[in-house]
């Protein structure tokens, strides 16, 4: 019998190019609250814009945030796996030294970054709406680092020679994944939104069996292996698909027919 439900945002939740969760799922999401189930959004997103994200729900959903780095619920923090400031230092270091990259380190006050382009800054400070502190140094910033992402520039040129130097360097450490909209995250072994949903459903005593989760991209692949009942959207790369148990084309959709009978889990 599922009991949490937890759905990737950006390409699963969030259609490819937009900023809005797809149009009824608010519906879905009260209608399963009231029944009794639990959801999580899970999502290489910081915690303050996946909060926005879900209005008057905030205190009766979790947020697994930052790829699975930091999870909270009601305000309170579950997990948190923390990147050693040296480690994360070089990294950013190496990125910034990629004149097509472009570096966002989250902490968890907020998310730090120093645009090259006004675009970059747009997109993060107005588009997506985070919590941002503006640096010249990395030394300035004084804060536990829970995830390292880039935006790559003309990313079907460039992001292949930048994730193979990432991976190359560092691939002991961590693996360097497309998150979705032209960006590259980088999640340390063993880590990832499944360790986070791991740590919850022990929290809670739930089994593999007990959840669903939906997902899209190279970011959700360790919540996706995590139960028999994960979903992978139609649209996602053959990569992702071989890891889920099955597909769907709108979580939306899928949840209603969840929740008017028509799946038995």
């Amino acid at each position: 019998m599922i009991k949490l439900i937890a759905s990737d945002l950006d390409g699963t939740l969030i259609p490819e190019g937009t900023q809005e969760i797809e149009p009824g799922f608010m519906e879905i999401l009260e209608e399963l609250l009231d029944r009794g189930y639990l959801f999580y959004a899970a999502s290489g997103r910081q915690y303050a814009n996946m909060r926005r994200r879900f209005g008057d729900f905030i205190d009766r959903i979790g947020f697994v945030c930052e790829n699975g780095a930091l999870a909270m619920e009601q305000g309170r923090q579950e997990y948190i796996l923390e990147i050693p400031w040296e480690k994360a230092r070089a990294i950013a270091q190496d990125i910034m030294s990629f004149p097509e990259a472009e570096l966002c380190l989250s902490g968890v006050k907020a998310c730090y970054i120093c645009p090259r382009t006004e675009w970059f800054e747009h997109q993060l400070t107005r588009v997506l709406k985070n919590e941002c502190v503006f640096f010249k140094s990395l030394d300035d910033i004084g804060d536990q680092i829970v995830k390292i992402a880039m935006y790559i520039h003309d990313f079907s040129e460039n992001a292949e020679k930048i994730q193979h130097f990432f991976t190359e360097k560092y691939g002991d450490y961590a693996d360097f994944v497309c998150g979705g909209n032209d960006w590259l995250d980088m999640i340390v072994k063993g880590s990832g939104k499944g360790l986070a949903l791991q740590a919850i459903m022990r929290k809670k005593g739930l089994t593999p069996e007990e959840i669903m989760v939906f997902g899209d991209n190279q970011n959700d692949l360790t919540m996706l292996e995590l139960t028999p009942n994960s979903y992978a959207m139609e649209h996602a790369g053959q990569d992702v698909k071989s890891r889920a148990g099955h597909t769907c084309a709108s979580v939306t959709a899928f949840l209603r027919d969840f929740l008017d009978g028509r799946f038995s889990g």
